[in-house]
């Protein structure tokens, strides 16, 4: 028969020998109840020593196949978000006076400055249906057959003679408003024959002494419904120029 009992008698006989000190630090000192054992999760504690009478049963415990425990999934790290370093803005200071303007030094080498360039002289043609009438706020009419800009000897004279009275009196300009006509649909021929008809009367007061920046040309090309007058015509329109309204323009300090 199997007595336990003997298994324990040295080890009651070896505790009773230590002094009272060891004794008490073999049975107190429990590494479960030390205060960094509390603060962590706490851990599964050990099975007590099995009792000599459980031999037998721990042998066929033994003999049984142990089961694998299931392997821990490994849980996916998250990546932690970026983040931006601070950015830090600087006022600029303010001047305390505007920058000076910059001053280009004049050029090193001369520059030839050339007139400008006079319209070519507009040849007459023997056999134009061209004349010329007079409106009744003091300017000149031309009249020209449908599609056609060519001018007559008398027209030009007749241009001639009323650009050489223009060229008296640089606080007027003038401008000449021209129109033409075509069969058809097309809008863009008779802009440019109203385009010629004025050029060429344009370069009849050029050569008679009118500047070039009193005449203002303006192809206007068919005429608008309701208009009563000539259809292929060019007015020369007298305008007074504005008066500057600063006292320096009129004499006045």
């Amino acid at each position: 028969m199997y007595r336990p009992i003997l298994f324990s008698l040295p080890l009651a006989a070896f505790l009773a020998s230590l002094p009272l000190s060891a004794a008490q630090a073999q049975v107190t000192s429990n590494l479960y109840d030390l205060p960094q054992a509390k603060s962590a999760s706490p851990a599964k504690k050990p099975a007590s020593a099995p009792h000599p009478a459980g031999h037998a049963a721990r042998k066929s415990a033994a003999r049984k196949p142990a089961t694998k425990a299931p392997a821990p999934t490994a849980t996916p790290a998250v990546a932690a978000p970026a983040r931006s370093a601070p950015t830090h803005t600087t006022v600029p200071g303010v001047p305390p006076a505007p920058p000076p303007p910059v001053v280009l030094p004049p050029p090193f080498v001369p520059i030839q400055i050339h007139p400008p360039v006079p319209p070519a002289e507009v040849t007459p043609v023997a056999d134009a249906a061209s004349h010329t009438e007079t409106l009744p706020d003091g300017g000149i009419r031309v009249l020209f057959p449908s599609g056609s800009e060519a001018l007559n000897a008398d027209s030009i004279k007749a241009l001639q003679a009323y650009g050489t009275e223009l060229a008296h009196h640089p606080e007027q300009r003038v401008l000449l408003i021209a129109h033409a006509t075509l069969p058809g649909d097309d809008v863009s021929m008779p802009r440019r024959i109203a385009l010629a008809r004025a050029l060429a009367v344009r370069s009849i007061f050029i050569h008679a002494g009118v500047a070039t920046t009193r005449l203002y040309p303006q192809a206007l090309g068919r005429p608008d419904k309701g208009d009563s007058a000539p259809a292929d015509r060019l007015d020369a329109v007298i305008e007074t120029n504005p008066v500057d309204p600063s006292p320096s323009a009129n004499g006045m300090p």
